[in-house]
C-alpha cells in the first residue's frame, strides 16, 4: 500500500461496515441508494463544446446542454448551470458548483432514478462532511432533506477534484420523501427571505394562488401570542420543526431558517396536510463550537413556535434527545471514517496534496465535534 494511503487508513480506521442511512428513500428498490452511503466515489466527466461553454460563461445561471459520463454510464443533452450563493460561486475555470438536470432537454432521462442533482464545490467546508453529517442526522430523526454523498468531477478533461453530491429539490424529491403525501406545493425560500417573500415554486401547482403560504403568514401575524402559536401549530408539523431547530442549535448553524430566514424549503402536502420545513445548504457548521444554545429567532414561524413556552420546552427536550442518542462524537467519528477513506483515496488519485488537506480537515472536524459535545454537556442543563 502506498505510504500516503497507509497513513489515511491508520488515521481513518473503520470500526466496522458502514451502515446505510435509515431512511425510506434508501429502500432496496432505490437505484440511487448507493450514492448516499459510503463506498466507491463516482466520477463525473462533464463536457461542453466551445460554443456552449461561451453561452454558459455569459449566463452562468441559465441551463445549457452538456455531455455527462458517470463511470461507464453516458448521458447526452444534460442540462447544466452554475450554482452557489455569494460565498461559494466560482467560475468555470476554477471549481464551480453545478446543477445537472438530466431531463431538462431530454424527457424521461434519469441518472439512477434521479432527474436533478447538485455538485457542490464545498469551498466553505474543507472536510466535505458538513452536508453529509447534517443530512444523516436529519433523516435519521424524520426531518426530510436532500441526501448527500461524494463525487469526483472533471470539466472538459480538467480534473477538478472532490465535490459533495446532493439530490435535487423537485417533484422527484417530493415523491421519494413524501411517498404517501406527494402532489403538494414545494417552495424554495431563496436568499434571506421569509415565507411572506416571493418564494419560487419548485414543485406543485400555482392554481391556488399560494393560499397555503398566505394562510401560514396570516397565522404568524396574529397579534394574540397564545392564539398565534395555536394557529401555527395547526398548519405546521411542529415536531419536525422543533427537531430541525434543535439540530441547527447543536450544529452551530447560523445560516438556516431559524436564525437567518435562509437555506430552506417548505412543503405543503395536499388536502390540508401540515407544512414541513426542509433544511439545506449546511456547509458552514460547527464554526464556533462554544456558541450559545438560545438565540433570537429570525423566521416568523421560528419566532412563533420557539418563543412560546411550549415550543421552547419541546426544543430543550429534543436537544437532550439528540445529545444522548445522535450527537455522540464516537458515532459521528465513525461516519467521518466511513465516508473519509474512499473520499481521500479518490482525491489522492487526482492530487495527493489535496488529499492530505482533506485528511487534515476531517481530523479538525472531529476535534470541533468533540468541543461542541463538551459545550453541550456543560450548558444544556442550564437551559430552562
Amino acid at each position: 500500500m502506498p505510504r500516503f494511503l497507509a497513513l489515511c487508513s491508520a488515521v481513518l480506521a473503520l470500526a466496522g461496515p458502514a451502515a446505510a442511512q435509515t431512511t425510506k428513500p434508501d429502500a432496496k428498490d432505490d437505484p440511487a441508494a448507493d450514492l448516499f452511503k459510503p463506498g466507491p466515489v463516482p466520477v463525473f466527466k462533464i463536457t461542453l463544446d466551445e460554443e456552449t461553454l461561451k453561452q454558459l460563461k455569459k449566463a452562468p445561471r441559465t441551463y445549457v446542454k452538456c455531455f455527462v459520463q458517470v463511470n461507464d454510464e453516458k448521458f447526452k443533452d444534460v442540462g447544466v448551470h452554475v450554482k452557489g450563493a455569494a460565498g461559494s460561486t466560482r467560475d468555470w475555470e476554477d471549481k464551480p458548483a453545478l446543477t445537472l438536470n438530466f431531463d431538462k432537454f431530454k424527457d424521461g432521462q434519469k441518472f439512477k432514478g434521479l432527474d436533478k442533482i447538485h455538485l457542490n464545490n464545498s469551498v466553505q467546508d474543507g472536510s466535505t462532511m458538513h452536508e453529509i453529517l447534517y443530512s444523516e442526522l436529519a433523516l435519521a430523526m424524520g426531518v426530510p432533506t436532500a441526501r448527500a454523498g461524494h463525487a469526483i468531477v472533471e470539466l472538459n478533461g480538467r480534473k477538478v477534484g472532490l465535490y459533495v453530491l446532493k439530490e435535487g429539490y423537485n417533484s422527484g424529491f417530493v415523491k421519494r420523501h413524501f411517498p404517501t403525501a406527494a402532489g403538494g406545493n414545494l417552495y424554495d425560500g431563496g436568499f434571506l427571505q421569509d415565507i411572506d417573500g416571493n418564494l419560487k415554486l419548485d414543485s406543485g401547482k400555482e392554481e391556488d394562488k399560494r393560499a397555503d403560504l398566505k394562510a401560514l403568514v396570516k397565522a404568524c401575524q396574529d397579534k394574540d401570542k397564545p392564539k398565534r402559536f395555536e394557529q401555527v401549530s395547526k398548519l405546521v408539523d411542529v415536531d419536525r420543526f422543533v427537531t430541525d431547530a434543535a439540530l441547527q442549535i447543536i450544529t452551530c448553524d447560523w445560516d438556516g431558517y431559524m436564525r437567518q430566514r435562509n437555506n430552506y424549503r417548505v412543503y405543503f402536502p395536499p388536502n390540508g396536510g401540515k407544512a414541513v420545513f426542509i433544511p439545506h445548504g449546511k456547509d458552514q457548521l460547527w464554526q464556533n463550537t462554544g456558541e450559545g444554545l438560545w438565540h433570537g429567532w429570525g423566521g416568523m414561524v421560528a419566532r412563533t413556535i420557539l418563543d412560546h413556552p411550549d415550543g421552547k420546552k419541546a426544543v430543550i427536550a429534543k436537544l437532550k434527545e439528540i445529545q444522548e442518542k445522535h450527537f455522540v462524537p464516537d458515532k459521528l467519528n465513525k461516519r467521518i471514517d466511513a465516508w473519509g477513506k474512499p473520499a481521500i483515496e479518490a482525491q489522492a488519485a487526482v492530487n495527493k496534496d489535496w488529499a492530505k488537506n482533506l485528511l487534515n480537515e476531517m481530523v479538525g472536524l472531529k476535534d470541533r465535534l468533540k468541543q461542541r459535545a463538551a459545550h453541550l454537556k456543560k450548558e444544556l442543563p442550564k437551559l430552562k
